[in-house]
């Protein structure tokens, strides 16, 4: 690493960690089905009229303006998967490339070059940039929120621009996911504090200076969010005075934050965040606004105990913006120590191609850990549409994980393995019925098996009445990944070879012990008089070769 001896001129290490985050970000993305809280919205979009999304949080916690969004691409052009990723997808690059750029600025180029590796292939970054969830938008605006009010409030001579952007940002993150509210109005703690601490002359102009992002930030943030507070305050208090972070939570976020499932990689980088934080509280400008955010997100939380709160990757969601200050630091710190080192066998009379080496290598300490240890490597294989599976990210400790508890526990049929000798991703399968959580959504396993594309079937309106994890068969939906398997028009459009029913079965993990689809049993008879006399059949699944007339 060669910006440990002086700052790079060239752009090539910095495109080769941004490529690494673009081509992992875009991997297979188009064919990613909708899974877990991505159907929040997709609800809203079949049953609401814009003015009731307006002014509504919903108990299931949809974004309201992406929601919007998405009501205006169903009717203007049908709403598929990636009409609905991709403002995060848009966002998750715009923060591969700016956070290290203005690192870059502000730090130093060799920081930057081993931050924008990090945040390449953080977990967490690559689960958001790809999930119909407004937490990458919020990220990044965030952080721009931050930038923009410390350029207003420290400037010789402050620029509207730069208090409007602050206000938008702010009032647009706000929106898109409340839980950020804390977060960007946070840079207020620091600007008041050091306007208390001017001489009496300086207060006055401090506090006029601090009052234009307050009126252009809180007015939009008030007609935003007030609406919804007060006509169905019900949304957020139901989900409020429920849970608490415990002991493991705040062991586990660590983990998720780092983005490995290993003890002693997330040790080596937390105790290399420690030696780096200095260098980032000394040299990042927003570094005192963005902690003033955590602490009070943190008070936040304690003060109303939202829901699932005790899962790390429900805390780490929360404290978000925290992750790109700790991966910053880990990055600073493994230089610092680098250099030092490097710096120590020079004084000795060590070669300068062996201490540079050595300091490069000690360096790329943090990187290789946590490549050697990621949990995305599973999600690399080809073909893989269930990438926002709770199963890849719910703790990234397998230990920790209790879906693939909750996987294991349902019947596996032997027909998936008798596919593999066929040429991978040369079948599509649509699998029904498609569950409402993916705990019951066996596709991983699935796909691993038999190396074949799975793709979510929805029954109505061929036997069911309107389910939960299903859209009309309308214009207003334009879904790839996922087909209704009464249409033959829909069903010849995604090439579909299989259409397999997964059989109502008992599901007995960690103490549940449920029917699963039961509601939707009788559909059996329905796909039978539907598609004929099945290719296969055991007690666990009936699978029907659909004809290649109907594929033509």
């Amino acid at each position: 690493m060669a910006g440990i001896r002086s700052p790079h001129r060239s752009l090539l290490p910095f495109a080769l960690a941004v490529g690494a985050g673009l081509f992992l970000r875009l991997d297979q993305l188009a064919s990613q089905l909708l899974l877990e809280d991505e159907w929040h919205a997709v609800y809203r979009v079949v049953h609401d009229a814009p003015m009731a999304v307006f002014l509504d949080f919903g108990h299931s916690d949809s974004s309201i303006p992406l929601t919007l969004l998405y009501l205006a691409e169903a009717r203007a052009v049908g709403l598929s998967e990636l009409a609905m990723r991709w403002p995060l997808v848009t966002a998750g690059i715009a923060t591969l490339v700016l956070f290290p750029w203005y690192v870059a600025r502000h730090v130093g180029r060799a920081e930057a070059l081993l931050f924008a590796a990090l945040l390449a292939i953080s977990p967490l970054l690559y689960f958001f940039s790809r999930m119909a969830r407004p937490y990458a938008l919020t990220l990044l605006l965030v952080y721009v929120a931050h930038v923009a009010f410390r350029r207003h409030c420290r400037a010789a001579t402050p620029r509207r621009s730069d208090a409007a952007l602050y206000a938008t940002s702010a009032a647009l993150a706000a929106w898109l996911h409340p839980v950020v509210a804390p977060f960007v109005v946070a840079p207020f703690v620091p600007g008041v504090w050091r306007g208390l601490r001017g001489a009496p002359g300086e207060r006055r102009a401090a506090f006029v200076r601090l009052a234009v992002p307050a009126l252009l930030a809180g007015i939009p943030m008030a007609a935003l969010l007030a609406p919804p507070l007060l006509a169905h305050p019900e949304s957020l208090g139901l989900k409020s005075g429920i849970d608490l972070p415990r002991t493991d939570t705040l062991i586990g976020i660590w983990f998720g934050w780092f983005g490995t499932g290993s003890t002693v990689a997330a040790a080596v980088c937390a105790a290399l965040a420690i030696v780096g934080a200095p260098v980032v509280w000394r040299r990042l400008p927003e570094a005192g606004s963005l902690l003033a955010g955590v602490a009070l997100c943190a008070s936040t939380i304690v003060a109303t105990r939202p829901a699932w709160i005790g899962n790390p990757l429900t805390l780490g969601r929360y404290l978000l913006p925290v992750l790109p200050l700790l991966l910053l630091a880990t990055a600073c710190g493994s230089l610092r120590i680098a250099r030092s080192i490097r710096a120590a066998m020079a004084a000795r009379g060590a070669a300068g191609a062996l201490s540079n080496g050595v300091g490069a290598g000690i360096a790329a300490i943090p990187l290789a850990a946590l490549a050697a240890t990621t949990p995305l490597a599973p999600l690399l294989a080809r073909p893989n549409g269930e990438s926002q599976h709770l199963l890849y990210q719910f703790d990234f400790r397998p230990g920790r994980n209790p879906v693939i508890t909750h996987l294991a526990a349902i019947p596996l049929s032997p027909w998936w393995a008798t596919l593999a000798d066929r040429p991978p991703a040369s079948l599509a399968i649509a699998v029904a019925p498609f569950p409402t959580e993916s705990v019951g959504w066996d596709a991983p396993r699935w796909e691993r098996l038999s190396r074949q594309r799975v793709l979510s079937g929805f029954l109505t309106p061929l036997c069911a009445t309107a389910r939960v994890n299903e859209v009309p068969d309308d214009a207003r939906f334009d879904f790839r990944n996922a087909v209704h398997i009464a249409d033959a028009n829909a069903l010849a459009a995604a090439r579909i070879d299989y259409v397999v029913w997964q059989k109502p079965y008992r599901y007995v993990a960690r103490g549940i012990d449920v029917m699963v689809a039961a509601d939707v049993a009788a559909c059996g008879p329905a796909l039978r008089a539907r598609f004929g006399a099945p290719a296969y059949e055991d007690e666990w699944l009936t699978a029907y070769r659909v004809s290649s007339d109907a594929r033509r």
